[in-house]
């Protein structure tokens, strides 16, 4: 009788501790998808949204972050400057959501960067500065372009950043 309880005992371990197995694991790929234009130059820009585009789902099926899903964002950028150096965007996904209301975190994200003037900033600033002396030098202050990333975007390399168990 001993043998058959322990035998019972031992098979709800088992079932216990393969049900804690993750579902969702450390570099397993999410696509994410930008809502809205994000620009170097923009004053007064609204922060940037973005979606999970597909859902992620374990190998049974059962969806774990469901597509919709918003996506909280880390955005910095840099302003173009003169001497034709041009503006910078960083991208960058921290979290998410899964379907029982865990916090997912996220690694990866994307950089732009706008096209450089600086050969044309000192070239004309230089060569005005010798001819029409000193009016010339203000060519320097040319700008490189703004960075620019459109709306429908989907970032590249975006993946989990741990295990996580999800309970569907």
């Amino acid at each position: 009788m001993k043998k058959l309880i322990l035998f019972f005992v031992a098979l709800l371990s088992i079932g216990a501790v393969s049900a804690q197995q993750p579902n969702i694991t450390n570099g397993q790929a999410v696509r994410v998808r930008l809502c809205s234009d994000v620009s170097s130059g923009a004053k007064f820009q609204t922060t940037p949204t973005a979606i999970i585009d597909a859902n992620v789902t374990d190998g049974e099926g059962n969806i774990l972050i469901r597509r919709g899903t918003n996506v909280e964002l880390n955005v910095s950028t840099v302003e173009h400057k003169g001497l034709g150096k041009p503006g910078e965007i960083r991208i960058d996904c921290l979290s998410t959501t899964a379907v029982d209301g865990q916090r997912i975190f996220l690694m990866g994200g994307m950089q732009s960067v706008g096209k450089e003037r600086e050969g044309l900033a000192i070239g004309l600033g230089v060569g005005g500065g010798i001819v029409v002396f000193p009016f010339g030098f203000f060519c320097l202050c040319i700008k490189g372009e703004d960075a620019y990333i459109p709306s429908n975007t989907v970032l590249p390399n975006i993946v989990i950043d741990d295990n996580y168990t999800i309970k569907y």
